[in-house]
């Protein structure tokens, strides 16, 4: 039976989590990466425009959109852990501690096919709990129409399948595997070069430094002591195909990480297996790293949601983490205020302007070097210049 008491505090998180989202997404831009997927040929960028077509070129609703898949991810996280962890109270830890995951934080502002694959790999990993294959099959031909980021859990399927030697299993994933193959191929040109360490940096920062180092752990652990779970063999494929790729060529995260985080479920459990089988008086060092980690897990987060305000701190704006997320807006505003309603700039900044209404084109253009004919157009945060445009007559 379900206690209201947890579902309660399951909701007070999800609130205050979704206020904070909404207050941080607040002060961003559309970037050049999200206006690429936006105005792309693919499935992605189709829906988006469909839903603009709807609501209005409004940007509030398309983050709104990603936003709701967080919610959702969050709320099937707990569901999830319901069928791993003993505890419904611990079932609302590890809910909390995947919404508040730095990597889980970004995906949730920005425009990106992260909380698509967090969204249907949970969905896939709830029916494979309950046994309802020929719906799982059914969620994963869905999966197809956003399928590049998902070989991870297509070849996650297949591998246990053969590990439970669970013939229908495996023949999906196989299946879906070639499927993928199809649709994407693979990349291998270029020279070989490694990028191990960056990757692992990403990883660090996606799950905070000290909680990815206990994720690694939760992986080791499980591998020599505990029931291999299809939830650990989807992170356990993602990591180890990324990492091995990542030796010889650069590899695109989006593809690996979504199916790393969702292991958080596990990480509660092995935490909590050894800190409940101590006597009292040896759980003092289990509760001393918890806090330290919990700690920093806080100040990675805090350090997205309040973004805008290490400006302050910084003497060059351009080494902020999420500049290419800001100025765009603010300078499409300053541009109709001056009834300007097309503009000449560099490729990727009028992408990012199109997103707002000022198309390629007219009788202005930007530059960035100062001249005595231009207006000068600044972009503030909290009263400090971030960026200088000059607005120039052809």
């Amino acid at each position: 039976m379900i206690s209201r008491l947890n579902i309660f505090w399951l909701f007070i998180a999800l609130a205050l989590n979704s206020a904070l989202l909404i207050f941080s997404m607040s002060g961003l831009s559309i970037s050049y990466y999200e206006a690429q997927i936006y105005y792309s040929n693919s499935n992605l960028g189709f829906i988006l425009r469909y839903i603009s077509s709807i609501f209005g070129d409004n940007e509030i609703v398309i983050r709104g959109l990603f936003l709701t898949l967080h919610i959702a991810n969050s709320l099937l996280i707990y569901i999830i852990s319901l069928r791993i962890l003993k505890r419904q109270s611990d079932c609302v830890i590890a809910a909390i501690l995947y919404m508040f995951l730095p990597g889980v934080l970004v995906s949730a502002l920005i425009i990106n096919q992260a909380s698509i694959a967090i969204f249907i790999t949970l969905i896939v990993v709830f029916l494979q709990q309950r046994q309802m294959y020929i719906l799982m099959s059914l969620i994963l031909a869905l999966s197809l129409f956003f399928s590049k980021p998902f070989i991870a859990l297509y070849l996650a399927i297949m591998l246990f399948g053969l590990f439970s030697r669970d013939k229908k299993f495996a023949i999906i994933g196989a299946f879906f595997c070639i499927a993928w193959y199809y649709l994407n191929g693979l990349e291998s040109s270029g020279k070989p070069r490694g990028y191990f360490l960056d990757s692992i940096a990403v990883f660090a920062a996606v799950f905070s430094p000290l909680l990815f180092i206990y994720f690694i752990y939760t992986i080791y652990r499980i591998c020599i002591k505990e029931i291999k779970s299809f939830l650990w063999f989807i992170s356990l494929t993602a990591l180890g195909v990324c990492l091995l790729l990542s030796m010889r060529q650069r590899v695109e995260l989006e593809l690996f990480l979504p199916f790393c985080v969702i292991l958080v479920p596990a990480m509660v459990r092995t935490f909590f297996s050894s800190y409940r089988s101590r006597l009292p008086r040896f759980r003092v060092l289990y509760k001393l790293i918890c806090i330290i980690v919990l700690v920093t897990l806080a100040l990675n987060s805090l350090a997205i949601i309040f973004h805008q305000y290490l400006y302050i701190f910084l003497d060059n704006p351009k080494h902020h983490f999420a500049y290419k997320y800001d100025i765009a807006k603010e300078l499409a505003k300053a541009l109709k205020d001056r009834q300007i309603t097309a503009i000449s700039t560099n490729p990727n900044l009028a992408l990012r302007l199109k997103f707002y209404g000022i198309p390629m084109g007219g009788n202005y253009y930007l530059d960035n070097t100062y001249k005595k004919s231009c207006e000068q157009i600044k972009i503030y945060k909290f009263n400090k210049s971030i960026a200088k445009f000059y607005l120039c007559k052809k």
